[in-house]
């Protein structure tokens, strides 16, 4: 090599760079970085090895053929510009060659930096000639010693771990600190590997001496296992001390990876199961057996099965654990964790696929509302696959006919698979049709067949206030009227306030022109009632056909269309309750007051109170809404009037006749009579004993509804 002795006593130190863009830089350096060579020197490095850097695109991927350019700087030259193209791996190499020494100098740094996609890496290279001697060319006048021991230390640890030792090196020459000179360690050629850490934006595995000429090295452990050597390297390969032993043992649980699982698609309702498998290896990527493992399915529905939960000791697949997965709803992620460190997770994703099998409709059929009104209930469908509700699904709804608008024209599915749309009776009256439809899968479309009936209200039927059981009703009897369009806007009960009136909630009740006391109106779980008194001065008969009596209810004012309701003299009916133990029974007094239940049952020999509605007139006569009669007795004091019934009435206790006591209209409610009886002596004993009213009218015995009373 030609030299140039330019200028005596000029010494350059350049510190060393690192890449000029940030994380997201799309060029790095490979090797050789941080060379030290004398290129004549007998027995030292005499040529520089490539310099090597990869490329890769936005998403890590290498670009392959793309241009790097080359350009190589020292002080007091002009720089020299050089290019190669990536190859299949995404890398690019440059020989660089040394300038000319400056007269008397020994030493040459110099920068090369390498630059593609607008992003630039620096590579740091040294070259240094030998002294000058009496019989010619010497020793290059390069210092390099360990920190502060003289060889290198032996290494032990665990298998890929930082171990505590710090490996430090000084470079300097002419008694000036060398800088960008590269540190690496080089294991032997067979057993454990080390490394050091590597330093930010340099070559995997080294560092290079700062300004001060010091480079520090962390080792790090590698894969393998057992006993073995190795050196510590100076500038790539220019000098290197050791060898000195390593040893290296297997380390904890570190790296739970995913082998063999995740990712997979599989149709919703098809039962396929899936093989999962994964790998738990230390640091240093080594398989760990005997590793307790859990399970679990931490979205989505799945179960599992053939869960293995403690890694393979041996053989080929030393490290892993597999379960099996069933997925039913998904997407589906299965958590596989390691259970002495619930953070060191293996985790499985498994798409599932809708493929839309049924469409039912689940609420809002056969309903009517008056128009422009809403229907009380919203028109709700579920999508399935294999009876696994759908969620995220469009269901389009369409009048298909009548006159009816829609909240929406599609919905989306929820959880349980169900979409819903809300509609409102249109401006003509009649027969409607709402369809709900699915664009995908080949399932047939629903029909909600709805009715659009006149403004005001509807009625249904109307029934004994008791019994329910009947469709006529007497007068001064109690009396519950279904229908629709009776509560606009009401949810809940509304009741009297203190005692009946003719109008709660803006309804109003007339038969055959008379207006009836309300007890209350009601929307409970979309049923709407009207709980009245039959005025006592409605005619009644019991011809045969029976008369009717016109029927009118009115919501603020609008009045639906007469309702024709028969009018008997009496319509007996038993007031009941729910008992504890779910059965229906007959609401009953016993003679301390007590209510009678199947945990406070009546016993036989007993005078027991029935309460009841529908037993007509009474002696004085009754009046409409007539609460509480009270007379003055002889010293003046208010007293309950006796209001004895004037019919002739039976009480049956387990299909059999029984003593009655009396009967009269009871004085604390409207529409209410009181039955005092006996519980036959002799009768046969059960917590749901038959229990009965009946009335006389000629030869005729007239039922209410029957019961059941516990007798022990």
């Amino acid at each position: 090599m030609q030299k140039l002795k330019l200028l005596a006593g000029i010494f350059l130190t350049v510190l060393f760079l690192f890449p000029a863009s940030s994380s997201a830089q799309s060029i790095f350096i490979v090797s050789g970085n941080g060379q030290l060579v004398c290129p004549d020197c007998v027995g030292a490095q005499e040529v520089y090895a490539p310099l090597i850097a990869q490329v890769n695109d936005s998403t890590g991927k290498p670009v392959v053929g793309t241009t790097v350019t080359w350009t190589a700087t020292q002080y007091g030259y002009s720089p020299v510009t050089g290019t190669s193209l990536t190859n299949s791996a995404g890398q690019a190499s440059y020989t660089f060659q040394p300038f000319a020494f400056f007269f008397g100098s020994s030493f040459l740094p110099a920068t090369v930096v390498a630059s593609a996609l607008k992003a630039t890496v620096t590579f740091v290279e040294t070259t240094t000639e030998p002294t000058l001697s009496g019989s010619g060319e010497g020793t290059p006048p390069v210092t390099i010693n360990l920190v502060p021991a003289s060889s290198a230390p032996p290494l032990s640890g665990l298998s890929g771990q930082t171990d505590a030792t710090t490996i430090t090196v000084a470079v300097s020459g002419s008694f000036l600190p060398l800088s960008g000179v590269q540190v690496r360690l080089q294991a032997g050629t067979s057993g454990p590997t080390v490394s050091c850490a590597t330093q930010p934006g340099q070559q995997a595995g080294t560092v290079l001496t700062d300004a001060t000429g010091t480079a520090i090295c962390k080792p790090v452990f590698g894969a393998g296992i057992g006993t073995g050597s190795y050196s510590i390297w100076v500038g790539d390969n220019y000098a290197y001390f050791g060898p000195a032993t390593l040893s290296v043992v297997v380390g904890p649980p570190a790296i739970f990876k995913v082998i063999t699982g995740n990712n997979q698609n599989v149709n919703a309702g098809s039962k396929a199961p899936i093989a999962l498998t994964a790998e738990v290896t230390d640091l240093g990527g080594n398989p760990l057996g005997n590793v307790a493992v859990k399970w679990a399915v931490t979205a989505g529905t799945a179960t599992l099965s053939n869960v293995v939960t403690s890694t393979i000791p041996n053989g080929s697949a030393l490290g892993e654990v597999s379960a099996v997965v069933t997925p039913t709803a998904g997407p589906v992620t299965v958590t596989a964790s390691v259970a002495s460190n619930a953070a060191l997770q293996a985790v499985f994703t498994i798409n599932v696929n809708q493929v839309i099998t049924g469409l039912i409709i689940v609420s809002g059929n056969n309903q009517q509302a008056a128009e422009a009104a809403p229907f009380a209930a919203p028109l709700i469908v579920q999508v399935n696959d294999n009876n696994v509700p759908l969620a995220g699904v469009t269901v389009n709804f369409a009048v298909t006919s009548g006159t009816v608008t829609l909240s929406a024209k599609s919905a989306l599915t929820n959880a349980e698979g169900q979409a819903q749309v809300t509609a409102t009776g249109g401006s003509l009256s009649g027969s409607a049709v709402v369809t709900a439809s699915v664009a995908s899968g080949s399932v047939a479309a629903q029909a909600f067949d709805l009715t659009v009936v006149p403004p005001g209200p509807q009625i249904i039927s109307v029934v004994n206030s008791a019994g329910f059981q009947n469709q006529f009703v007497s007068p001064c009897s109690l009396a519950t009227i279904y229908g629709t369009g009776l509560t606009p806007g009401l949810t809940g009960v509304v009741a009297a306030f203190v005692e009946p009136s003719t109008q709660v909630a803006g309804v109003t009740v007339q038969f055959g022109g008379v207006s009836a006391p309300i007890l209350d109106v009601a929307n409970v779980d979309g049923v709407e009632s009207v709980s009245v008194q039959i005025p006592c001065e409605v005619p009644s008969s019991s011809a045969t056909p029976p008369a009717t009596v016109p029927m009118v209810v009115a919501v603020n004012g609008a009045a639906g269309p007469a309702f024709p309701v028969t009018v008997l003299p009496v319509s007996p009916g038993i007031f009941q309750f729910v008992d504890s133990d779910g059965v229906t029974r007959a609401v009953l007094v016993s003679q301390d007051g007590s209510f009678i239940t199947a945990a406070n049952p009546a016993r036989p020999g007993d005078i027991v109170r029935m309460f009841v509605t529908g037993l007509g007139q009474t002696t004085p006569a009754l009046f409409t809404d007539e609460i509480d009669p009270l007379v003055t007795d002889s010293t003046g004091n208010l007293t309950p009037q006796d209001l004895p019934v004037n019919v002739n009435l039976v009480v049956g206790v387990n299909n059999g006749g029984t003593l009655l006591i009396s009967a009269r209209y009871a004085y604390f409610g409207v529409g209410v009579y009181e039955v005092d009886f006996q519980v036959p002596a002799n009768t046969a004993l059960s917590n749901s004993a038959p229990f009965a009213i009946g009335i006389y009218e000629g030869n005729n015995l007239l039922f209410g509804n029957p019961s059941l009373i516990p007798i022990q």
